[in-house]
C-alpha cells in the first residue's frame, strides 16, 4: 500500500520566537473589511483588525511560555488561535492568566496608541476625530472588550470554565459551555426580537462554535457505529475518529479511514494518524511514509515535531536509514 503526497503550504513566520502561521483565508477576511467599509477607512480597519488580532494572540503566547508551555499562533478567516503545549500540568490559575493575557494585551495596546496619539480613548469626539483612531478603538478596544464577555468560545468564557473547573474537576468545562450555548441562543433571540441584528452574525458563529464541540463526541460515537463509516472532510474531527478507531483495536479499518481522509482533506493530522496505525498493523515502512508525508504536510511549523514528542509509538524506528535521528529529538 502506498501513501499519497502533498507538499504543504508554509506561510509560517517567527514573532517573538513564536512560529505563527498566517492562512490564505486571514488574507480574504481582512481584504473583505477593505471592501465593507468606505475608502480609507477600510484599509485602516483592515490594517488595525490585522495588527490586533496578532497582539492578541501574541498575549496568549507570552503568558503561555511564562507557563512553560510551548505555543504557536495560526491567522485564518475569522478565526485566530495561539494553541499551547504544557510541559507540565497547568494550574487552574495558570490557565485563567493565559485567557485573559490575549484580551488584555490588546486592549491595553490600543489605549496606549490612542494616548500617544493624544486621543482620549473614552471621549466619543476623540474617538471620532479619524479613520485610524476609529479603526484603532474598534480593533483594539471594542474587540478586545467583546472577548471577555464570559461565554464560550471566547477568552471571558475560557477564564470561567477554568475557575468552574478548579472546582468541579472534569465537569467544570462541559458545564460552562452548554451555559454559554443557552445564554447565546437567547441573546440571539432578543437581538432578533428587538430588532437589534448588529450583534447577530457574532451570536451565530458562536453557537455554531458551540454545537460543534457540544456535539463532537456524540459525532464520534454514531461514526464509530456505523458499519458504513465515512471521512466528513474535517481533519480534526476525522484524526478524533481514526484515533478511536484505533483505540478500539480495529487497526485495519482505522487505517483505511485515516488513508480516506487524507485523500479528502491532506492534513498532517490524518497522516500521522495514519502512520500510528501502520505501526500497530507492524508495518514499519508504510509508517515511515506516512510520516514523511505528515512531515511536508504540516502548515504550522513544528507542529510535526510536536506531535512527535508527545508520541510513543515511533520509538522502535529510531536508527532506520529513510528516518531522520531529529524526529526523536526531544521524544
Amino acid at each position: 500500500m502506498r501513501s499519497p503526497t502533498h507538499q504543504g503550504a508554509r506561510n509560517v513566520f517567527n514573532v517573538f520566537g513564536f512560529p505563527t502561521t498566517i492562512r490564505p483565508g486571514f488574507g480574504v477576511f481582512l481584504a473583505f473589511l477593505v471592501f465593507l467599509y468606505p475608502f480609507p477607512l477600510g484599509l485602516w480597519m483592515a490594517g488595525a483588525v490585522g495588527i490586533f488580532t496578532l497582539l492578541h494572540e501574541l498575549g496568549h503566547a507570552l503568558a503561555a511560555r511564562m507557563s512553560g508551555c510551548t505555543a504557536y499562533i495560526s491567522l485564518d478567516f475569522m478565526v485566530a488561535y495561539a494553541a499551547y503545549e504544557p510541559h507540565t500540568p497547568l494550574t487552574w490559575t495558570q490557565k485563567a492568566r493565559i485567557s485573559l493575557a490575549g484580551p488584555s494585551l490588546q486592549i491595553v495596546s490600543a489605549v496606549a496608541v490612542l494616548l500617544l496619539n493624544s486621543t482620549n480613548p473614552f471621549s466619543r469626539s476623540d474617538i471620532a476625530i479619524s479613520d485610524a483612531t476609529i479603526s484603532i478603538w474598534w480593533a483594539g478596544i471594542a474587540l478586545g472588550a467583546l472577548n471577555l464577555i464570559p461565554l464560550l468560545p471566547l477568552d471571558g468564557g475560557a477564564f470561567v470554565a477554568s475557575v468552574v473547573e478548579h472546582f468541579m474537576p472534569g465537569k467544570g468545562n462541559d458545564l460552562v459551555l452548554k451555559l454559554s450555548a443557552a445564554v447565546t441562543a437567547l441573546a440571539f433571540g432578543l437581538c432578533i426580537a428587538v430588532g437589534f441584528t448588529e450583534l447577530a452574525p457574532l451570536f451565530v458563529f458562536m453557537l455554531f462554535m458551540q454545537y460543534q464541540t457540544i456535539t463532537a463526541p456524540q459525532r464520534q460515537k454514531k461514526f464509530l457505529l456505523n458499519p458504513a463509516l465515512a471521512p466528513e472532510g474535517d481533519p480534526n474531527f476525522d484524526a478524533m475518529v481514526a484515533a478511536g478507531l484505533l483505540l478500539s483495536a480495529d487497526a485495519h479499518r482505522a487505517l483505511r479511514f485515516a488513508t480516506e481522509s487524507y485523500r479528502l482533506c491532506p492534513a498532517d493530522t490524518n497522516a500521522f494518524i495514519a502512520a500510528r496505525c501502520a505501526m500497530k498493523l507492524g508495518d514499519h515502512a508504510l509508517a515511515v511514509q506516512w510520516l514523511h508525508v505528515a512531515e511536508q504536510s504540516q502548515c504550522d511549523s513544528g507542529r510535526f515535531q510536536r506531535l512527535m514528542n508527545h508520541a510513543t509509538d515511533f520509538g522502535v524506528l529510531r536508527g532506520r536509514a529513510d528516518v531522520s535521528d531529529q524526529w526523536f529529538t526531544n521524544s
